[in-house]
């Protein structure tokens, strides 16, 4: 019975590699000057690629970085795929001069163009960086106030922009240089896309919710607001979650998601502060003295008019009899809404409300209690009183 001759076996193997290697010596032999001059050229190109690195990472940089630091940061970030553009460019002439045979000639064609496209697009992406940057720190001198929604912005859009940029560059190459069929692909993406924005559909919701923000524009960065039941200072705006430092030193971590579902505070972006005051007077206080202390409360409002609400009058009226006193009722409007600088604000007032009631003999109330005694039919009734 004869026996099957495995294709695979050292025999074989070898008669291979021995063809392989004739078949270099002969084109050896027939191409040395194409090869001299192809490895001539690989020389010229790794020269050129390091003296351009040299170049601009230890001279052009430190030079500009005197004068503009931002312009020598976008010099530093694009001398990589600069000087990749000119190595890969170099190599792909070098293998051209060298006379390679047709299959891998074709071959290297693909891999440098492919090569040189990615590396152009790094380049690309790397320029918007550095423009976001630059733009980034002239808002930043403009607006202070805004700077972390525009950071924000800023940073959902180029990651949007790299995303999109490389899906698109990865299909164009397979479809223009490796001459794939690229549909079956797309619909295995869009397919898998839907899986992963299902199975990361929290991430999706916070990413939306950050556009939601955006749009609103609702607070930024120093804002003081309150969330449901979360109230502080906001200390950064992400691409997930919203960061708030509450005052008594927590630090709360809200997702997106929640913030543009849930009613949310903003303290900070009020126009004026409206405080209630009600200021209560003994029961021993004459009509004439109410109303002395109705006009000494406008008075002080207009006399602490800088740190009242413009258009806003400040009015006191003698509202109530509470069970043990006359209540003088009113509203104050403060100017700020910094909470830090609305309390100043409302202690000034208080003090002078007591300085200027204690100057005009009025008596503030506090609760008492008044017990009548029954005399022995000749003195009457005789009353204590006890706080």
């Amino acid at each position: 019975m004869k026996k099957a001759v495995n294709p695979f076996s050292l025999a074989a193997l070898a008669d291979e590699l021995d063809l392989f290697v004739s078949e270099c010596s002969r084109w050896f032999e027939e191409n040395s000057h194409h090869v001299v001059r192809g490895c001539a050229g690989i020389a010229a190109t790794l020269i050129l690629f390091l003296f351009l690195l040299l170049l601009l990472r230890k001279a052009a940089v430190p030079l500009i970085a005197r004068k503009r630091p931002s312009t020598a940061e976008t010099i530093r970030a694009i001398s990589v795929p600069f000087s990749l553009l000119a190595l890969w460019s170099g190599l792909s002439v070098s293998a051209d001069l060298m006379n390679l045979p047709d299959r891998l000639d074709l071959a290297l064609d693909k891999v440098f163009c492919a090569l040189l496209i990615f590396t152009s697009l790094t380049l690309v992406l790397h320029g918007v960086r550095c423009a976001a940057e630059i733009l980034m720190e002239r808002l930043r001198k403009k607006d202070p106030a805004s700077c972390g929604m525009n950071k924000l912005l800023l940073d959902l859009s180029h990651s949007l922009i790299r995303l999109a940029a490389w899906s698109l560059a990865v299909f164009f190459i397979l479809q223009n240089v490796f001459m794939m069929n690229i549909t079956h692909l797309l619909v295995s993406a869009g397919v898998l896309g839907l899986a992963v924005a299902f199975a990361a559909q929290n991430t999706v919701a916070n990413v939306f919710g950050a556009f939601s923000i955006l749009g609103c524009k609702l607070f930024k960065v120093g804002d003081w607001i309150r969330i449901d039941k979360a109230e502080g200072i906001v200390e950064r705006i992400g691409s997930r979650s919203v960061r708030i430092r509450a005052f008594e030193g927590r630090l709360i971590d809200i997702p997106n998601r929640l913030v543009a579902d849930s009613r949310v505070e903003n303290f900070s972006n009020r126009e004026f502060w409206r405080e209630h005051f009600c200021f209560g007077l003994t029961y021993q206080t004459s009509p004439d003295k109410i109303e002395q202390a109705r006009h000494i409360l406008e008075e002080i409002g207009r006399d602490l008019a800088d740190d009242m609400a413009p258009g806003k009058c400040v009015r006191f009226d003698f509202l109530q009899f509470d069970a043990s006193s006359l209540n003088v009722d009113g509203f104050v409007w403060f100017r700020s809404s910094d909470w830090y600088a609305m309390r100043s604000a409302r202690g000034r007032f208080n003090s002078e409300v007591l300085r200027r009631f204690n100057e005009a003999g009025l008596e503030f109330a506090y609760p008492t209690s008044t017990i009548f005694l029954q005399g022995d039919g000749h003195s009457g009734p005789q009353k204590s009183t006890f706080p």
